[in-house]
């Protein structure tokens, strides 16, 4: 995970990266976030997620990019539709109901990441 630092302070913002996980049998990439309280509903999580997103692709690191949420995480969704994933199914995953979403390198989404 790569540490945020918002730039005017130097104040810690949160987290984002890119992580290995099995979901139902399959790895799969996942972009993965975590915003400080503080610092939520101001963009961060978006820019941080695109940025993540659009280096798996540019490095052709992966054919696709996963986001794992919590069914009843909605601002977490908000991110990931912004970004230009779309929902991929419904799962369970570490014992929690999840929704995945999932852009596709190659998508027209994707592009607009790059």
């Amino acid at each position: 995970m790569n540490v945020l630092i918002e730039k005017n302070t130097g104040r810690f913002v949160g987290q984002c990266g890119l992580l290995v996980q099995t979901v139902d049998g399959v790895q799969e990439v996942e972009v993965g976030y975590s915003i400080m309280p503080a610092f939520w509903s101001q963009g961060f999580a978006t820019e941080a997620a695109a940025a993540c997103i659009a280096h798996a692709f540019r490095h052709q690191l992966t054919d696709s990019v996963i986001s794992i949420i919590h069914e009843d995480n909605v601002e977490s969704e908000r991110v990931a539709l912004k970004n230009g994933l779309v929902l991929d199914k419904r799962t369970v995953y570490k014992d929690n109901p999840v929704k995945i979403y999932r852009i596709w390198s190659g998508s027209p989404q994707s592009t607009l990441l790059r």
